[in-house]
């Protein structure tokens, strides 16, 4: 992937730089504005994914976050922030943020949260699990929830805790046939198509 890095503390840069390096993503924006960042983007530099912080002088994450989605909807956006209230993960859940990593976690976990989202999984921080839950927990969307059955919505939890096919009917003691045909059954529910949306959905709906 190619990858654009803004933060106003260029240690912070360097660090996240670092935790790249041996994989196969390459940094083409190395940015401690928004103002940078835009510039080069309408430069056409290629950007797949941003690691962006919330708190910065001038244009703040959130308001970075906003304009990409409206503007270059295709850039995937990781938060990276000491930043981590309620509040704030929310407003970016909402906006339609990919992951979310705080500053306090471990540098490897930037690796971690790049090659999840890469595969269209999105990815919160270890330490953010219990917070994330909660927020979605108070967006709970009843009106889906309603339309599935108490399997298929274990089947979709599964899912969320990263059980593969086999997995999942070992767990609930079903074949596998009858987890794909549980799979297709919540797909044509919710209008998805993949396992991959069906996660993303759970996460944004409150659904687990």
């Amino acid at each position: 992937m190619n990858i654009a890095i803004l933060d106003d503390h260029e240690l912070i840069r360097l660090g996240l730089r670092s935790s790249l390096q041996g994989t196969t993503h390459k940094v083409t924006i190395d940015a401690a504005t928004a103002d940078y960042l835009f510039e080069k983007l309408l430069e056409g530099v290629p950007c797949d994914l941003i690691l962006l912080d919330v708190l910065m002088p001038g244009t703040s994450g959130i308001e970075v976050a906003q304009r990409l989605r409206a503007e270059y909807p295709d850039i995937k956006i990781i938060i990276v922030s000491a930043d981590t209230k309620e509040y704030i993960i929310n407003q970016l859940m909402q906006i339609g943020i990919d992951g979310f990593i705080s500053k306090n976690g471990p540098l490897e976990e930037v690796r971690d949260a790049v090659a999840s989202v890469n595969e269209g999984v999105p990815y919160y921080g270890r330490d953010l699990a219990v917070l994330v839950r909660d927020i979605v927990d108070a967006r709970l969307d009843k009106k889906s929830s309603s339309l599935l059955t108490k399997r298929e919505l274990e089947i979709i939890e599964a899912c969320c805790d990263g059980l593969m096919g086999k997995e999942i009917a070992d767990k609930f003691n079903i074949s596998l046939r009858a987890v794909n045909s549980h799979k297709t059954n919540i797909f044509n529910k919710l209008g998805l198509s993949s396992s991959v949306e069906m996660v993303r959905f759970a996460l944004e709906h409150g659904i687990i």
